[in-house]
């Protein structure tokens, strides 16, 4: 599609809206939501600004003041949809698995599915949430409390009988989100995810998420447990 194309169907859009129409909230959301993914994917949080966002989503800076007081409100919001998702994926992981190894894996299949689809705006969301004077942080946080709390509530060692302490479980979600991180660095900082990479990233996610859950052996330190 030509410049002209676009620019062409642009203006014949606000010409249907003029004068004077207003998008109802929920479609002005979507517009604004799916240009602010492009853009960031493209620019990143920072170097974006809100007029980039209405460029792309095809709204007036009225509409998109209506809604959000900044880029980073629209970030956040981008950033409460994925981890919603994760959230939810790992909760069914809970209710649907009992043994705490494969609640974890189906967690980490999570993050990998979420770095393969969206790579490039998982790796420009996930870098902004790892700053901690980033709105999107506290979210980052609350998301690893409740991912904790959710595997720490079946996470029992059926061998021992014993809880297994939560600091261990948040080292392997530590270590996966690490490993997700590197996958998408070195796939073009998220623009060129590989199935290989993914492949390479889940074989060594099962390494460390096996090594602490189950491994033995007389150089292997005990599975840390709460009395």
């Amino acid at each position: 599609m030509t410049r002209a194309t676009t620019d062409k169907k642009r203006t014949v859009a606000a010409a249907t809206r003029a004068p004077g129409f207003q998008l109802g909230e929920g479609q002005a959301r979507a517009m604004i939501l799916r240009g602010a993914a492009s853009v960031f994917a493209e620019l990143g949080v920072r170097a974006a600004s809100v007029e980039d966002i209405l460029k792309a989503a095809d709204v007036s800076r009225r509409t998109f003041y209506r809604l959000y007081g900044s880029k980073e409100d629209v970030a956040l919001e981008l950033y409460h949809l994925g981890t919603d998702i994760l959230l939810e994926t790992c909760r069914l992981a809970v209710r649907e698995e009992t043994d705490p190894l494969r609640q974890f894996e189906r967690c980490m299949d999570a993050h990998l599915r979420n770095a393969r689809e969206f790579g490039r705006l998982i790796f420009v969301l996930g870098g902004e949430a790892q700053r901690q004077e980033s709105m999107l942080h506290a979210r980052r946080m609350k998301v690893h409390d409740a991912i904790i709390g959710l595997l720490s509530s079946g996470g029992q060692d059926v061998r021992l009988g014993k809880r297994i302490d939560p600091l261990l479980l948040r080292m392997i979600l530590l270590s996966v989100e690490a490993v997700v991180r590197i996958v998408l660095e070195e796939g073009d900082e998220g623009r060129k995810v590989t199935d290989a990479g993914i492949e390479r990233a889940r074989r060594v996610m099962r390494r460390v998420i096996t090594s602490a859950l189950e491994g033995e052996g007389p150089r292997v330190a005990p599975l840390p447990t709460l009395e």
